[in-house]
């Protein structure tokens, strides 16, 4: 089994990552989404996992790639920010001409997490900059040989 922390939009403010350390205690790896990649590699080493990004359309240095897949537990996950394809039938139809069974993305800084024609669609909302009245948020994905799961998760606050 895997536990993959995925964020996106974390625009150089990555404070908030304090928020969820008990949630993220143990994760495999950091996925980020864009806006601000390389935020990915001092949150992935505060962590202590691996880390892959893509980037942006805030990421003009970065040399990340626009898109990148992953392949994990037998499963092919597509990670995108989402500014150059964006609404869920251009995404289900990215994730289909890549073979995959996920795509992940970015860009809109709200959260969602849904399954269409058998593909999750996972945007994990934005680290710094949320639209949202939850506050910043993220994603846990897990996935085993047989299972691939979801979760959006938001600081506990209380």
């Amino acid at each position: 089994m895997s536990k993959i922390a995925i964020i996106s939009d974390s625009h150089g403010s990555i404070e908030n990552i304090a928020l969820f350390s008990e949630r993220l205690k143990g994760v495999d790896a950091l996925w980020h989404l864009g806006d601000h990649a390389d935020d990915a590699v001092t949150l992935s080493a505060r962590l202590n996992c691996g880390c892959v990004a893509v980037r942006g359309n805030c990421d003009y240095w970065s040399d990340a790639p626009l898109t990148y897949t992953v392949e994990w537990h037998r499963r092919r996950i597509l990670l995108l920010h989402g500014h150059t394809v964006s609404g869920k039938l251009p995404l289900l139809y990215a994730a289909k001409e890549a073979n995959a069974d996920a795509v992940l993305f970015g860009h809109s800084h709200v959260p969602s997490v849904e399954t269409v024609d058998g593909i999750l669609l996972l945007n994990p909302g934005s680290l710094s900059r949320p639209r949202t009245a939850q506050g910043p948020s993220l994603a846990l994905m897990t996935l085993t040989d047989d299972e691939m799961t979801a979760e959006i998760i938001f600081p506990d606050l209380r």
